[in-house]
């Protein structure tokens, strides 16, 4: 079998009349020294005072208005499962599972889009 720079060689002189040779192999540099020590690095990930933060837990923030969103939703998905089984429910029951759930969808639209900012924080830190 020949080698790859041996055929194209030979194609570049049929086609082009001209001759090749191919490059010299690549030299690898020789690995520079240190110029000294390396610095001491610290990394120090609380800036500030508090070296912990407590984190609350997110359910206890929500508003009395939000709880009866998810209510709703709750309500509304509980119908909606409870039509799929063999127990009977009347037509209005379907209807009610579609109006908890666009409410408490609703309502936790509104709570998300009309939030006060919670965090009380001026350094923007999380």
């Amino acid at each position: 079998m020949r080698d790859e720079d041996e055929v194209f060689a030979e194609i570049v002189s049929k086609e082009f009349n001209e001759t090749w040779t191919p490059p010299p192999p690549p030299v690898a540099p020789a690995p520079e020294a240190p110029a000294g020590p390396l610095p001491d690095f610290h990394l120090n990930l609380y800036d500030d005072d508090e070296s912990y933060r407590e984190v609350q837990p997110w359910m206890g923030h929500l508003s009395p208005r939000t709880w009866t969103g998810l209510a709703l939703v709750g309500v509304g998905l509980a119908i909606s499962i409870a039509k799929f089984t063999p127990l009977y429910l009347p037509l209005w029951a379907g209807w009610a599972a579609v109006g908890c759930f666009v409410a408490g969808v609703s309502i936790a639209l509104w709570e998300l889009i009309h939030r006060p900012p919670s965090d009380d924080d001026p350094e923007g830190t999380v």
